[in-house]
């Protein structure tokens, strides 16, 4: 297994990418841990690239976001099935509920006018601030693509909103509850939700694309959706916490991988994405629950077995950010960790 994965992660700096990193926990990888890393953290200066060094972690953010809110349900502080307009008056019309924005069954678009995917609009706004109103508010103008529930599309929008819930719920901002509840309790201290400031802090990886440095952006470009910053080890304690039961009472711990049985917009597949979990099934059989996540100087992952027998986190360097959440070499990353 750590053969095939190490063959993957290969000698980097190349075309693809400046660094690659990966860490793969859990009781069926000898020796409980294996790490494997190679690159740069710096492609200016050859700073050789370090498992502790720190990274945005991009959709990855969805996860944390969606553990608080069903904490909140469980705490009967909301209800899943709330319409969004109870929490939200004025904003969202539709008949949207707040499970729907977690499994990204809305119907809501994924447009906006923070347009992060547009590399050459990025650059020219990756110092701006925006708001959730901002970054939500064509997605809001927008025709539902389906009526709720009846279909899947990610859109950061769903996130957005739920992030905005929490916040009329709580009473103080997302960030301030996921530092109490998840990051402070699990000692996640390489973790972090910047908001508005664009420095990535400590030792971290510098991103880059197509030859410009990109390291520095504000993540309100992102919000809910995506601001996160955090590090392998992290990303590998957070996600057995919550797959491992620690995290959530036994209800909404069957939410967050309930799998809605709906088809997936202008693809073939079904529905693959929970309520923070996206589920997949892997060419052996396999089956895997984790997060993806793509920012402009980074591609992030989180993948583990429902067992926890093995717990992949990876980050990539990319030389070129692209569009895609989960790239071929993020794919083979995966398949290499978890074989038959």
């Amino acid at each position: 297994m750590t053969d095939a994965l190490l063959r993957v992660v290969g000698r980097r700096p190349d075309d693809a990418a400046h660094a690659v990193m990966v860490r793969l926990g859990g009781p069926a990888v000898e020796g409980g841990t294996w790490t494997a890393v190679t690159g740069t953290a710096d492609p200016a200066t050859g700073e050789p690239a370090d498992i502790g060094h720190r990274f945005r972690i991009g959709g990855l953010t969805k996860t944390f976001v969606a553990t608080v809110v069903l904490q909140l349900a469980a705490e009967g502080r909301l209800g899943l099935d709330d319409p969004v307009r109870r929490h939200l008056p004025g904003l969202l019309e539709h008949p949207v509920t707040v499970r729907q924005l977690l499994d990204h069954t809305s119907g809501l678009a994924d447009e906006s006018d923070v347009r992060y995917n547009d590399t050459a609009w990025f650059l020219r706004h990756r110092t701006d601030t925006f708001t959730p109103e901002q970054r939500v508010a064509k997605a809001l103008r927008l025709p539902l693509l389906h009526p709720p529930g009846t279909g899947q599309q990610l859109a950061r929008a769903n996130y957005d909103l739920a992030g905005l819930v929490i916040e009329a719920v709580c009473g103080h901002s997302y960030r301030e509850e996921i530092e109490t509840r998840l990051l402070r309790p699990l000692g996640l201290a390489g973790t972090s939700l910047p908001g508005t400031d664009p420095i990535l802090s400590g030792p971290h990886l510098r991103g880059y694309d197509d030859g410009i440095d990109v390291t520095e952006q504000n993540p309100s470009i992102h919000g809910a959706a995506g601001e996160m910053v955090s590090t392998l080890p992290d990303l590998e304690r957070f996600l057995t916490a919550l797959v491992g039961g620690e995290l959530l009472p036994a209800e909404e711990q069957r939410v967050l991988f309930h799998v809605p049985r709906v088809p997936y917009l202008n693809d073939p597949r079904p529905a693959y994405a929970a309520a923070g979990l996206d589920h997949l099934v892997l060419p052996n059989g396999v089956t895997v629950w984790g997060m993806a996540g793509v920012v402009h100087g980074a591609i992030t992952g989180m993948v583990t077995t429902r067992d926890l027998g093995r717990c992949l986190t990876y980050v990539i360097s990319p030389t070129v950010r692209g569009t895609m959440r989960v790239p071929p070499l993020a794919v083979r990353l995966i398949e290499a960790a978890f074989p038959a």
